[in-house]
């Protein structure tokens, strides 16, 4: 038992420092690309259903977003102007946005397995960002 809450506690600090990492990759990549700056999200609602549209919602701008970015990839697969090189890293890009989705989804199931309510999980070229629906989380330090 406590080797399993000592993984659950290692667990929690590396998705912590993920999340800090996500965050800071994810301003810096904003002012590199020079679009809209994502405002961090200072509190959550509270009634049940701002709380399921939150996750709702979130998925499916995560959804879109990649459609997008899919989308743009197949152009380049497409194209006959790309060169080689450009083709095999859109082709690269292509497949690890298709196993980035499928390891947001395994993550937001297992979450949801443990007994949170719902959960929405974000994976970046270097990061992992969750957000989990709970009215209290363990504590990380023992204390």
């Amino acid at each position: 038992m406590s080797i399993k809450r000592s993984r659950v506690l290692k667990l929690m600090l590396f998705m912590a420092v993920v999340t800090a990492m996500c965050w800071y990759v994810g301003w810096k990549r904003a002012e590199f690309l020079k679009g809209p700056v994502m405002q961090p999200v200072v509190s959550l609602p509270t009634e049940d259903s701002r709380e399921t549209d939150f996750f709702v919602e979130s998925r499916l701008e995560r959804e879109s977003a990649r459609s997008l970015e899919i989308e743009r990839l197949r152009e380049i697969l497409g194209s006959n102007t790309a060169d080689a090189r450009t083709k095999s890293e859109a082709h690269a890009r292509y497949l690890a946005l298709s196993r980035e989705s499928a390891k947001e989804t395994q993550i937001e199931q297992l979450v949801k397995a443990r007994g949170y309510e719902d959960a929405v999980a974000f994976i970046g070229q270097s990061s992992l960002v969750l957000v989990v629906k709970a009215d209290e989380l363990p504590q990380i330090w023992p204390g």
